[in-house]
């Protein structure tokens, strides 16, 4: 995984998309313990939703975010800002931590071998403790900005079960979210093949458009989305 890409500017684009950061959250916190490793914590976004939490170890793999996350978090003691590359077995090392749950939101497209990755996070967490996984979803919206973003892949139902399946997780719940981005997403990276992604049009889709997809997809749930989210459990040995 790479982060010689990214700058720390890049990450505060999403900073302020309050209400789709929010819908992200609400679609994951029932399945959040309360000793998490998020992976790809970034400047913190997703991090500052998880205070209330007994331990927090934010881990990213660029360091420049590890060095903004300590300051962040300061006076939080129970927030433990760790530089790290989920593709390195000394991920696993984290598991003195006693994890229940595992974050890794927009993270594994980024890393080459994802089953090995996957094996990492296996590893590190607690006899029943809880993957929460998002990733980008369908392989025909790949474009300029996700190889601008270093993204490898994206993502269906079935594939991703399947490396999850192979590295012991035990699947709980699978499911799509954010139908109606995948229009703009297209857009920008297949028709106008943009290189980055527009605070305009991620301001105006805050405001306007999130909160009534967030609503429509609570009465209906989608077949397809942007992304996908996936929840796998450590289960006993049998």
């Amino acid at each position: 995984m790479n982060g010689e890409n990214i700058t720390v500017s890049d990450l505060e684009i999403m900073a302020h998309a309050h209400n789709y950061r929010g819908w992200m959250f609400r679609q994951i916190e029932p399945f959040i313990g309360r000793r998490i490793l998020e992976i790809g914590a970034g400047i913190g976004n997703f991090t500052n939703l998880m205070l209330d939490r007994e331990l927090v170890v934010a881990a990213d793999v660029y360091r420049p975010c590890v060095e903004y996350l300590q300051k962040r978090f300061a006076d939080q003691p129970h927030v433990l800002p760790k530089h790290l590359d989920v593709a390195d077995p000394a991920t696993m090392a984290l598991g003195r931590y006693d994890l229940d749950t595992v974050v890794c939101l927009n993270v594994l497209e980024h890393v080459e071998d994802d089953r090995g990755a996957l094996s990492h996070m296996f590893s590190v967490l607690r006899t029943g403790g809880c993957l929460v996984l998002l990733v980008p979803a369908f392989q025909f919206l790949f474009g300029t900005v996700d190889s601008s973003l270093g993204h490898h892949r994206r993502y269906t139902k079935p594939p991703l079960m399947e490396k999850m399946r192979q590295t012991g997780f035990t699947i709980e719940k699978v499911f799509y979210m954010n139908i109606i981005g995948m229009a703009g997403w297209f857009l920008n990276n297949r028709v106008f093949k943009r290189t980055e992604e527009s605070p305009r049009q991620i301001a105006l889709f805050d405001r306007l458009i999130a909160p009534v997809a967030e609503r429509a997809e609570k009465i209906v749930q989608p077949p397809i989305g942007l992304s996908l989210i996936a929840i796998g459990r450590k289960t006993p040995l049998s």
